[in-house]
C-alpha cells in the first residue's frame, strides 16, 4: 500500500509543480480608441493625404505625416485623467480635438493584469479642416469596433 501511495505521489508531482508556474500573458492589453476618417462630401471612409497627430501635452507623435492610414487609426486615451487632447494636422491644416471620458480598470486575466477601459462622454474640436466628429461607440475597450468618425 505504501509503495502504491509513493508511486502515485511521484506520478502526480510534475502536475502539481507545473500548476504553480507563472503563465505568460498572451492577451492584448493595450486599449486604443478606434478612429476612422471620412470624406465629408462623399460620406465614405477616405484616408487623408497626410495626418500628423500627437497628444497636446506630449511631444510624442502618434502619426507623423502618415500617408494612407488604414482604418481605424488607434489613439491612446489617458487612464489617469478624464480628458485627452490631441493636435491633429490633416492635409496641412491643424485642428485640436479634446475627448472627455471616464476610466475604469478591467481585469484581463491573472497573468496579464488590468487594462484601463474608457467611456467617451463629450468631444470638443476646432473646425479648420475637420467638418464634424461623430461618436459611434462610446465604450473604448479591447474590442476592435470603431469609436469615432472624423469627417474632413
Amino acid at each position: 500500500m505504501t509503495k502504491t501511495l509513493a508511486l502515485l505521489f511521484i506520478a502526480t508531482l510534475p502536475v502539481w509543480l507545473t500548476s504553480c508556474l507563472d503563465a505568460e500573458c498572451i492577451d492584448e492589453t493595450k486599449v486604443y480608441m478606434k478612429v476612422s476618417f471620412y470624406d465629408y462630401e462623399r460620406k465614405v471612409i477616405a484616408s487623408p493625404d497626410s495626418v500628423t497627430l500627437f497628444g497636446a501635452d506630449s511631444e510624442l507623435k502618434i502619426y507623423d505625416n502618415q500617408k494612407g492610414i488604414t482604418p481605424p487609426a488607434l489613439l491612446p486615451l489617458k487612464g489617469w485623467d478624464n480628458e485627452t487632447k490631441f493636435i491633429i494636422t490633416i492635409n496641412g491644416t491643424t485642428d485640436t480635438v479634446r475627448f472627455v471620458h471616464s476610466n475604469s480598470p478591467h481585469l484581463i486575466s491573472k497573468e496579464c493584469g488590468y487594462s484601463m477601459y474608457h467611456t467617451l462622454d463629450t468631444i470638443y474640436y476646432t473646425t479648420n479642416e475637420i467638418d464634424s466628429i461623430s461618436l459611434i461607440n462610446k465604450e473604448v475597450t479591447l474590442i476592435n469596433i470603431e469609436n469615432v468618425a472624423i469627417f474632413y
